[in-house]
């Protein structure tokens, strides 16, 4: 583990435990239900530094991957329907962060720690196309739930509403281009990259994305999304040679 690590591990999470300590004591998250995509969508803002980490087995191994049982356990303890057999037990089944794994699709977290750990043990090596899926799938998919249940009114597919739909196409596209143009200065910078995407490519490629992310999470089934938005479109890109 070398200096960046260190680094990395400090900011993330110190950066996780204060997005939490904000959802858990914000109460006008807690009046309108949007702890839980709250959570979502900030956790995503981690790709504008992960590119400080130094080696892929820190960023996933112990970035990523210690969430996924915690936040498995979590929920599997917030959905048993006994009594508590302590007052622990008790204490963890109401505990912010089981309450927000359960508020949605139950497993919804995990996926989304799964995907993190993916993409930042395999696409170590361009973390411009692994951010594009991160963001298409916090801002994407998490404004789209947000303003879908808030504001949706035309249902098109399995309750998902036309509204909530063009929210995920407009917040990943607004957030590609985004990640595009910051990677892009980075790499000119010299501060980070072998991978870039040149400026005239941008608007065409991530109007591309935000098409394809906005159609996957109208059809893809409830938690799902967080597996499959941040992966194929990360796949995607790569195949078509975006940033190669």
């Amino acid at each position: 583990m070398v200096d960046g690590d260190v680094l990395g591990l400090l900011i993330t999470y110190t950066y996780v435990i204060v997005m939490v300590f904000v959802a858990s004591k914000w109460e006008l998250l807690k009046k309108y239900n949007m702890h839980r995509k709250f959570i979502h969508i900030m956790i995503g803002n981690i790709v504008i530094w992960w590119w400080v980490f130094q080696s892929n087995w820190v960023m996933s191994l112990l970035t990523a991957v210690p969430f996924i049982p915690v936040l498995f356990m979590l929920t599997r303890e917030a959905t048993r329907k006994d009594e508590p057999q302590s007052k622990l037990d008790a204490e963890v089944r109401r505990s912010f962060l089981a309450q927000a794994s359960i508020n949605g699709h139950k497993l919804g977290l995990v996926y989304y720690a799964i995907s993190w750990a993916l993409l930042a043990f395999f696409a170590f090596d361009n973390l411009m196309l692994a951010s594009i899926g991160i963001v298409c799938m916090a801002y994407g998919d998490g404004m789209g739930g947000l303003i879908g249940k808030r504001y949706g009114k035309r249902k098109i597919h399995h309750g998902k509403t036309l509204e909530g739909t063009m929210a995920v196409f407009t917040f990943a596209l607004a957030a590609s281009i985004f990640v595009f143009f910051y990677y892009d200065l980075l790499f000119t910078s010299g501060i980070y990259g072998t991978h870039h995407l040149a400026v005239i490519w941008v608007l065409p490629v991530s109007l591309f994305v935000a098409a394809y992310v906005a159609v996957v999470e109208l059809y893809t089934p409830g938690e799902y999304d967080n597996l499959v938005i941040p992966l194929s479109t990360v796949a995607i890109l790569w195949v078509l040679g975006v940033g190669g």
